[in-house]
């Protein structure tokens, strides 16, 4: 790529929004001067540019080590000294700050440039010739004005921006060394230049925000922002990051310059628009100018610029596109090894072939739990973590994405009632917004006889609803709902119990939302904002939602990659998701209070740095598995799961409705639940969930059963299957481990 690309009016028009919020007459002089300076350089395309910062950082450490250790000497000599005594001050501060520079920059590649003295990295050119034309002093908008008029004969790359700052860092620390070394060498003599200005400096400069200031300066950042479906403006600053980087990866290895590959993504996008779909949803996401960048089209876009992956990359695009044949057929074969090594190494040659196969038997689950281990292991490995794109509704959800968060509980006593309504505030607390609305829908115990549904418990949660509503609706940010059921009676269960507990609350509750069927008899707060709900975030009763994470999710799902495209023929959810499910941590009290929390609970409490973390399915099939809490669809969850599973027969319904929705894993956004403190609660917990497991079995054949029990074909994928029999699979790997022992 050449460096002296025109950027097509480009940084001119950012040219012109910053002019109007900055004094002309103080940017124009280093404008001008930033368009000359860009004239003297030459671009080196064959030179390193991590040498060239290695070289000046080392040089760097030691000069200012040794100033670190003269200090306190040449300031005993002249103690009334303000250039010795902020040296002295701030010495350690300035050698620390080096340190973390020098290690960010020494790993960069970045262009290289003469300047007809030296040969350097062009950040490390572009501060220097800054700081020689403003001196010690300087504002953001100045440098930020030197840099577009730069850029309007030499267009920076995308890693350039992200290293203009600590490039300036650099020239600065060095140009306070170099005085720091002459008054040291002369503690008594008036320095021709001071010290205190360029520490200053420096600390300005270290403390500013430049977010925003280097954000203007991405040539291709405008031609993102055309995105026709109307998207990229919108998004959070991670998500459009990770678009600019995959442009700049792109470029990278393309004849392409980075605003080119814009360019064609753009002219990709355009043309999907102009193209069209029946379905309206499958047009946005073509039309979706990250498709090209980040999803399926993405190999459009590298056929049409040239992109040259590496091998690692085509590695990685060969195991996505055959994800089946390198998971499932790799667990197979490693099962295979290790139950054949472990048979060659401890079987006697003279062993009877009855003999042989039971050992086989007894050996091959514990086998395939080392086998699906192994293979997990190998494959987050190879392919690192993405975060879903997402947009950013920090500042408020849109009313066409109000969502509902919904908590499927029991009321079992009245200081329970009161910990859940408590609980329910704290969520609102954290996640308030006027589009943004919390409920408790409620079952009462089972009771093995008719009893009355009038009940105390049910009359304290209403009103306790009722004082909430009444305490927040003045700051217009939500409003509270309690949704009540009646008992019925389960014949199998012989019984009467909320219907289909917790996954018959959340099918009644869609169905009420959409005006289908009202299967609560209780209902409190203001009815008419149900039916705007497009999402349901769906919470344990003991599941916290952290500040800020129901905005994320709702930015998630509302995103056009991520909404739902539905099969039409198999009704089932084929690309985008259905559900969204973040990743659960556990909380740091419970761990406090219980040993055997502390003990299997792993790490707690919040990750503080929100990153991407490895999933086998997110990172190999692009969809994971939902455990009972997350954000979901309404329309779409209606749409693909009314009527198609037995009534009274799923006890555990996340694993198959999943299967049924496709669920994306937000790993970077979290909520937090109890881990149980007891041996009896854990082992409870996993009866429920082994029994629920073993109940979805049929779904492994080619015909399953649906509302009616008719049986109909099965329209979930060969890895959906998998997921059920890897459930089955570890339910029995505990016993047969045991068998083996007793062996």
């Amino acid at each position: 790529m050449g460096p002296h690309t025109q950027t097509d009016g480009i940084v001119g028009e950012e040219e012109r929004k910053f002019s109007s919020a900055a004094k002309v007459e103080e940017v124009l002089p280093v404008r001008n001067a930033g368009a000359e300076f860009a004239t003297t350089l030459s671009w080196l395309p064959e030179r390193s540019s991590s040498e060239a910062f290695s070289d000046r950082g080392e040089k760097l450490l030691s000069t200012l080590k040794s100033v670190a250790t003269g200090i306190d000497s040449a300031y005993a000599k002249n103690p009334d000294s303000e250039d010795l005594l902020w040296l002295r001050t701030n010495a350690q501060q300035l050698h620390s700050a080096a340190r973390a520079i020098v290690g960010d920059l020494s790993s960069a590649t970045l262009p290289v440039v003469s300047n007809k003295v030296e040969i350097l990295p062009r950040v490390l050119a572009i501060a220097e010739g800054f700081l020689d034309q403003v001196g010690t002093t300087f504002t953001k908008s100045q440098f930020t004005a030197f840099c577009l008029a730069f850029e309007e004969t030499t267009p920076l790359e995308f890693h350039e921006i992200g290293s203009l700052v600590p490039a300036l860092k650099l020239v600065l620390l060095e140009r306070i060394t170099d005085v720091g070394v002459r008054c040291l060498n002369d503690p008594n003599s008036a320095p021709t230049q001071s010290v205190v200005p360029l520490i200053r400096t420096f600390q300005q400069v270290a403390q500013a925000s430049w977010k925003e200031d280097l954000e203007s300066l991405i040539p291709f950042d405008e031609i993102l922002s055309r995105d026709p479906a109307g998207s990229y403006p919108l998004m959070d600053a991670e998500s459009r990051n990770s678009y600019r980087e995959r442009v700049s990866q792109i470029a990278r290895r393309s004849d392409l310059t980075e605003i080119e590959v814009a360019n064609e993504a753009l002219a990709l996008a355009r043309r999907a628009q102009k193209r069209g779909s029946r379905d309206p949803r499958i047009a946005l996401r073509e039309s979706h100018i990250g498709y090209y960048l980040v999803s399926e089209g993405v190999s459009d876009l590298c056929q049409k610029v040239g992109y040259h992956p590496t091998i690692s990359e085509r590695f990685r695009t060969l195991l996505r596109s055959h994800p089946d044949e390198f998971l499932l057929v790799g667990i197979a074969v490693l099962t295979f090894l290790i139950v054949t090594g472990v048979l060659w190494i401890l079987t006697p040659p003279a062993t009877p072939l009855p003999g042989v196969m039971l050992s086989m038997l007894i050996l091959l689950l514990p086998s395939s739990q080392a086998a699906v281990q192994l293979m997990n292991y190998l494959t987050t490995n190879l392919l690192s973590p993405s975060a879903l794109a997402k947009l950013d509704f920090s500042e408020g959800v849109p009313s066409d994405c109000a969502t509902l968060v919904a908590i499927p509980t029991l009321l079992l006593n009245e200081s329970q009632v009161q910990h859940l309504i408590d609980e329910l505030e704290v969520r609102y607390l954290g996640n308030h917004d006027r589009n943004i609305h919390f409920a408790i829908v409620s079952d009462l115990p089972d009771s093995p006889h008719p009893a009355p549904e009038e009940n105390e418990l049910v009359d304290l949660c209403s009103k306790l609803i009722e004082d909430l509503n009444e305490r927040y609706s003045p700051k217009n940010a939500g409003t509270f709902f309690h949704l009540h059921r009646h008992r019925v009676y389960n014949p199998r269960e012989k019984g009467w119990m909320g219907w289909e507990r917790k996954r018959g609350k959340l099918l009644d509750l869609n169905q009420f939302l959409r005006g289908h069927f009202d299967s609560f008899p209780v209902k409190i707060g203001d009815l008419s904002i149900l039916p705007t709900v497009r999402f349901v975030i769906t919470l344990d009763s003991d599941t916290e939602l952290p500040r800020g994470s129901a905005h994320r999710m709702i930015g998630a799902l509302a995103h056009p990659l991520n909404q739902a495209i539905i099969n039409s023929e198999k009704n089932i959810v084929v690309a985008g998701y259905g559900i969204l499910q973040p990743r659960v941590d556990i909380s740091v009290q419970c761990t406090a209070r219980s040993r055997l929390a502390a003990i299997f609970a792993g790490e707690t409490g919040l990750d503080p740095y929100t990153r991407a973390i490895s999933d086998v399915y997110q990172d190999l099939y692009g969809e994971g598995s939902f455990t009972g809490k997350g954000i979901y669809e309404v329309d779409t969850m209606f749409r693909v799961l009314y009527g198609r599973f037995p009534r009274n027969s799923l006890l555990s319904h996340d694993l198959i409705e999943g299967a049924y929705a496709r669920v994306g894993l937000t790993t970077d956004i979290s909520v937090i639940e109890d881990y149980p403190s007891h041996y009896s609660a854990y082992s409870r917990r996993k009866h429920r969930w082994l029994r629920g497991d073993w109940q979805i079995v049929e779904w492994l054949t080619d015909r399953v059963p649906d509302e009616s029990g008719a049986r109909v074909p099965n329209p979930i994928s060969l890895v959906s299957r998998w997921k059920i029999l890897d459930n089955l699979r570890r339910s029995l790997v505990e016993p047969a481990t045991f068998a083996l022992l007793l062996y």
